[in-house]
């Protein structure tokens, strides 16, 4: 399965090691994680947000995704198989 995370960008969903919440000051998983791996490269950032403040950040074994969609909605997609019966028409 895949999950949409905004911004045209679609991972496999056994890639995903972990979606955290920018916003939860308790975890202040900017500070402690996504700030040291942004110097020593174990890790490529991919900034989905543009012009807005990036609320979840989507960790794959590669990759750290930056998204404004929320992490309760990117769960939902995930336990719903978001898009697994989406008929795409032209």
């Amino acid at each position: 399965m895949y999950l949409h995370l905004g911004a045209d960008c679609v991972v496999k969903s056994t890639e995903i090691v972990g979606i955290f919440s920018l916003l939860d000051k308790k975890a202040n998983i900017y500070d402690n994680f996504i700030k040291p791996n942004l110097s020593n490269g174990k890790y490529r950032i991919i900034d989905l947000t543009g012009e807005v403040f990036p609320s979840t950040c989507i960790l794959t074994k590669d990759a750290l995704y930056l998204s404004g969609i929320s992490p309760g909605t990117l769960k939902r997609r995930k336990e719903e198989d978001f898009g697994i019966n989406a008929v795409y028409k032209r």
